[in-house]
């Protein structure tokens, strides 16, 4: 599996800060490096 490279809210690229975090420089959007938040995620069933 691939790392994150653009941001899944506005596809802006990710700016990469300290200790393995990554920021979205447009909308704030932030991430473990190579991951995605679950939280933004919504499962209907």
């Amino acid at each position: 599996m691939g790392s994150l490279k653009r941001c899944p809210e506005c596809h802006a690229k990710f700016l990469e800060v300290e200790k393995g975090m990554q920021v979205c420089k447009v909308c704030g959007y932030w991430t473990k490096k190579g991951t995605a938040r679950i939280e933004s995620i919504m499962i209907y069933g």
